[in-house]
């Protein structure tokens, strides 16, 4: 939903001072403040959202309640947050782990997406006629062949692999919750590689 308002300037210094922040963690290397900016990027652009929103005429007033609490609760979050960051700028102990910890979990998620959704997906090849091999589906494997077993054993995997995800993203959200901070959250766009250096 576009709006021809623009976002407050307060807003938009938050969002700077929080990658500055983010900058000093990582001690201004860019691939992990790269990493560390597309974790927190949709955490501003849900409240870039509601305060979008919150601009609109159309908004009823228990809605209006919803929101302006909504986003009194995120800028208490996020004066934490900025706390811990600014405390894993200066010291190394365990502010500094745990970003970084969440620039590798955040890193290695991305790796995982790729290398399970993607990497098995047909590219389009010009050279190639429309009707060549490598555009046929695969077949599937005769049930108890070899080749079944493995796919058993590779969806097993993959299983595993989605639950050991999902248990981690619950320890994050219950240190968010405990602490009253934003540890960020994530998100790939569909069908988009995204390369992480």
């Amino acid at each position: 939903m576009h709006t021809n308002t623009s976002l407050p300037t307060e807003f938009r210094s938050l969002y700077r001072l929080f990658l500055r922040a983010n900058s000093a963690v990582v001690l201004h290397h860019s691939p992990s403040k790269t990493q560390l900016r597309r974790l927190w990027r949709p955490v501003f652009d849900e409240a870039a959202f509601k305060i979008h929103r919150l601009q609109h005429h159309d908004v009823c007033s228990s809605e209006r309640t919803n929101i302006v609490q909504w986003l009194y609760t995120w800028h208490r979050r996020v004066d934490r947050t900025l706390s811990l960051l600014a405390t894993a700028a200066v010291s190394r102990g365990l502010a500094h782990k745990i970003t970084r910890n969440l620039k590798w979990l955040r890193q290695n998620h991305v790796l995982w997406v790729e290398r399970l959704y993607y990497s098995h997906k047909p590219f389009w090849k010009p050279q190639l006629p429309r009707t060549a091999a490598q555009y046929e589906p695969y077949p599937l494997p005769t049930p108890g062949s070899k080749p079944d077993h493995i796919l058993k054993r590779n969806r097993k995997m993959r299983l595993f692999d989605e639950q050991c995800s999902n248990a981690i993203g619950e320890v994050v959200k219950m240190a968010e919750g405990r602490h009253d901070i934003i540890l960020g959250r994530l998100r790939l766009k569909r069908w988009q590689h995204e390369w992480s250096s």
